[in-house]
C-alpha cells in the first residue's frame, strides 16, 4: 500500500508541477513529498526527477513511470469503485448537462425517479442550449438532440427524436400553405440558432435529400421561445415533436410537408473519452435507455 501511495504522491508531483505545489494539494508537508520521492527513485532504483535549483522535470524513465503510474492508479479507482458498487448505493456527484425543453420536459422527470432510487447520489444539473464542452467544463455526462459529429467523444443511442415543419393556422391563411419544400424560398421561417445547418433545411423527395435555402426572419437559440413565435404567426418552424405536440394537438400549429421526410434525429448520451466510465453514470444511462425506450 505504501508504494501505491507513493506512487500516487509522484501522479500529483508532477501534475502539479513540483513538490511544493503537491504537498499544498495533498494538505501534506513539502518534507514528506521530497521524503516519499527519494524513496519511491530507491525503491525504483532509478531517477526519476531532474532537479535544478528553478525547475523540476522529468527524466526520460521519469515520463515513462508516470505514464503508467496514470494507468495504474486510474485502474485501481475503478476496481475500487466497480467492488463498491455492487455492495452499497450509488454515490458521489454526477454533473449533467441538456438541452433546455427536452430536459424540463423528459429528463427531469427520469432524473427525480433515479435519484429516489439512488438517496446516496449528488447531481448537479445544467439546462441550457449551448454546446457543452464535456472535457474543459468537467461534465460526466451531457445529452444531445441531433446528427453527432465525429469526435474522440463516447455517444449511447437513447430514442429517436422526429422532427416536423409547422405554422399557426393564421399564419396559413394569411401566406398560403407550401405545398412543396421549395416552396419555403417564398415564406417567412424562424430559425433555431444552435442548429449548423439552420440557413438550409432539408427533406426526402423522391428517394433523395435535397436541400432548401431559407432566410429566417427571426433566429432564437430556444426551441420553446422558437414555438411561441409559430404560434404568434412570425412564420413557419422546424423543431422537433417533442416541442409542438400540445400545439399541434391543440390546433395552435398545422404540420405541414409531412409527405417530405426530414433527416434522422437522435437522442445521445455523450460522456468524455475514457476506458471506462464511473458506475454512476453508467447506471444513469442504462436508466435512460430503458426510460426513454418508449
Amino acid at each position: 500500500m505504501n508504494l501505491f501511495e507513493d506512487m500516487r504522491v509522484f501522479v500529483v508531483v508532477v501534475e502539479a508541477g513540483g513538490f511544493s505545489a503537491a504537498a499544498q494539494r495533498l494538505n501534506i508537508a513539502k518534507s514528506v513529498v521530497s521524503r516519499r520521492m527519494g524513496g519511491l527513485e530507491r525503491h525504483l532504483e532509478c531517477r526519476l526527477f531532474n532537479r535544478t535549483t528553478r525547475r523540476l522535470s522529468l527524466t526520460e524513465t521519469g515520463l515513462d513511470y508516470f505514464e503508467r503510474a496514470q494507468r495504474i492508479l486510474g485502474d485501481l479507482a475503478e476496481a475500487e469503485e466497480a467492488t463498491r458498487s455492487l455492495q452499497t448505493e450509488l454515490r458521489g456527484r454526477l454533473r449533467l448537462a441538456a438541452p433546455m425543453s427536452f430536459g424540463l420536459k423528459y429528463l427531469t422527470p427520469a432524473l427525480n425517479a433515479f435519484m429516489q432510487a439512488h438517496p446516496g447520489l449528488e447531481v448537479e444539473l445544467d439546462l441550457n442550449d449551448r454546446y457543452v464542452d464535456l472535457v474543459n467544463e468537467g461534465y460526466d455526462l451531457t445529452l444531445r438532440i441531433g446528427r453527432l459529429p465525429d469526435s474522440t467523444l463516447v455517444a449511447r443511442e437513447l430514442g429517436p427524436c422526429p422532427h416536423a415543419v409547422c405554422a399557426s393556422p393564421g399564419y396559413l391563411a394569411d401566406h398560403g400553405t407550401p405545398r412543396v419544400p421549395e416552396d419555403l424560398r417564398e415564406h417567412q421561417v424562424l430559425g433555431y440558432k444552435n442548429r449548423a445547418s439552420g440557413s438550409q433545411w432539408q427533406f426526402r423527395v423522391e428517394g433523395e435529400w435535397r436541400s432548401v435555402v431559407v432566410r429566417p426572419r427571426l433566429i432564437v437559440n430556444n426551441g420553446e421561445a422558437l414555438v411561441q413565435a409559430a404560434v404568434d404567426g412570425l412564420g413557419l418552424v422546424s423543431l422537433p415533436r417533442f416541442l409542438l405536440e400540445e400545439n399541434l394537438a391543440a390546433g395552435r400549429l398545422i404540420e405541414v410537408l409531412a409527405d417530405y421526410p426530414l433527416p434522422a434525429s437522435q437522442i445521445y448520451a455523450v460522456c468524455p473519452p475514457g476506458r471506462r466510465l464511473p458506475a454512476k453514470v453508467r447506471a444513469f444511462i442504462d436508466f435512460l435507455v430503458v426510460r426513454f425506450s418508449s
